[in-house]
């Protein structure tokens, strides 16, 4: 009798891995990234000048917010975390604000304003370049800085790879996305997973310096994350914010005087 339960048994389990396995490979945008959708006629209102630009990424529009100085150095591009919009990140421009650099940040596909809809890493990766384009079109002969927070730390740095910047700074960075994976959701089977934003081989022995910022409280990312990058190279630089949780390091004073101090003495 129980020659015919066990198969029976092992039937289900494997039944049900696949389902598992299949609903982890065909839904990781669902699991990864949260998107705000906003009306094309959605009003964006800060009390700085700004321009909103549409650049092309391969016939998707991607909608960006430019943030314009005077006598402005160079650029700060910004690549946001893994949730919202450009209506709530476009205020991440008041952390900027005494920084010599314009600061110019876009919407993912199927973010805020943009068109299409993420399908993998190369469309992260694609919309990242097209930003880049324009921004080399726009700021020609001028200082480019690349700037990631959370998720887009993989973004950011696989653009810094590919086109080294004066700078990269990271904010509270994964060492890399199976690695983050493996620690939120063990059940998940690595080989699976289409999205690697391997941040720890974007940086590794590159000629430009890198700093990485993490609050000691991180409660999604450990800031053993960062600890572990900046044994990469002497390149890399650790920031430590203390008391600061995942999404709060802004409000702390030692954040907004490590950025200016960054951008006086990279």
């Amino acid at each position: 009798m129980m020659t015919g339960v066990l198969p029976k048994i092992l039937l289900t389990l494997v039944i049900a891995a696949a389902a598992l396995f299949s609903f982890v490979y065909f839904n990781q945008e669902k699991l990864i990234f949260h998107p705000e959708r906003l009306p094309k006629d959605h009003r964006f209102l800060f009390p700085v000048p700004f321009e909103e630009v549409v650049v092309d990424s391969g016939g998707v529009g991607i909608h960006t917010l430019l943030f314009p100085k005077e006598n402005s150095e160079g650029v700060v591009l910004f690549f946001h975390g893994n949730a919202g919009s450009l209506h709530s990140w476009g205020g991440v421009y008041a952390d900027f604000a005494s920084i010599p650099y314009d600061l110019w940040i876009m919407d993912y596909r199927g973010f805020g304003k943009s068109e299409g809809k993420l399908s993998g890493e190369a469309d992260l990766m694609a919309d990242a370049q097209a930003l880049f384009d324009a921004a080399q079109q726009r700021y020609a002969g001028k200082e480019v800085v690349l700037y990631g927070r959370s998720i887009g730390t993989g973004v950011a740095s696989a653009l810094a790879a590919k086109h080294p910047p004066k700078m990269l700074i990271l904010e509270t960075p994964y060492y890399n996305f199976p690695d983050l994976v493996a620690q939120l959701a063990p059940w998940a089977p690595a080989p699976l997973l289409r999205y690697r934003l391997m941040n720890d081989e974007h940086i590794r022995n590159q000629p430009f310096p890198v700093h990485l910022i993490h609050g000691d409280r991180d409660e999604l990312i450990p800031v053993s994350s960062s600890k572990r990058l900046a044994e990469l190279g002497p390149h890399i630089q650790f920031h430590q914010i203390n008391g600061a949780q995942h999404n709060n390091i802004s409000a702390f004073a030692r954040y907004h005087k490590l950025l200016q101090d960054l951008f006086r003495n990279p």
